[in-house]
């Protein structure tokens, strides 16, 4: 029975009469509805089944991919003390911590063991005079610049704005040059935080 079929039995039946053929048209109604619902909950009864061993065995997955992947965090504390004094005389202290990252985690303790030993004296005091460089306030001068960068500007040749010239400095100096001290190349990641500003004046 088609939904046309159905359409015309409504609009010609009598709510009062009882009529045999429209009462045998909503019994084959009734039977066919059922037939087609009951057809659907096998056909979800059947996805279901493939869902469930295939979440299973997507959690699986992932579970043994937790065990076996790292996180890429160093799990050290590894904080450097940046100090530096701006152009107009102000005293500027704050922080930065090496988090790690996958170029960084294979290597994990000679990292580690890297940062800890090494001199960042002088350290914040560098990274403020880059960022100068960046910004085009001072002349790139060969003492100035990471071992690990050359850059003096951004992609265009244009200045780099003050916020964006120090956090190109800090990952510059901490971590750039630390690629080179360690030996380390290839694609990835590193990462630091900071509670720096970027205060340059």
């Amino acid at each position: 029975m088609t939904a046309s079929d159905i359409d015309d039995a409504l609009r010609q039946a009598d709510p009062w009469a009882h009529d045999d053929a429209l009462a045998l048209m909503a019994t084959e109604l009734a039977a066919d509805t059922r037939i087609a619902s009951a057809a659907s909950a096998r056909r979800r009864v059947r996805r279901a089944a493939w869902i469930v061993p295939a979440a299973l065995l997507g959690a699986t997955a992932l579970t043994a991919g937790a065990l076996v992947v790292t996180d890429n965090l160093l799990h050290e504390d590894l904080p450097i003390a940046i100090e530096y004094t701006t152009d107009t005389g102000r005293a500027v202290s704050c922080t930065a911590t090496i988090e790690g990252g996958s170029l960084f985690a294979p290597r994990e303790a000679e990292v580690v063991q890297y940062y800890r030993s090494h001199d960042f004296t002088g350290i914040g005091q560098r990274i403020y005079d880059y960022a100068l460089v960046l910004t085009g306030e001072r002349v790139a001068e060969p003492e100035l610049l990471p071992r690990s960068s050359l850059v003096v500007a951004d992609d265009q040749g244009n200045a780099y704005a003050e916020d964006g010239s120090f956090s190109m400095s800090l990952t510059s100096f901490l971590l750039g040059d630390a690629y080179l001290d360690l030996g380390i190349d290839g694609s990835g990641d590193s990462w630091l935080s900071s509670d720096c500003t970027g205060e340059l004046h």
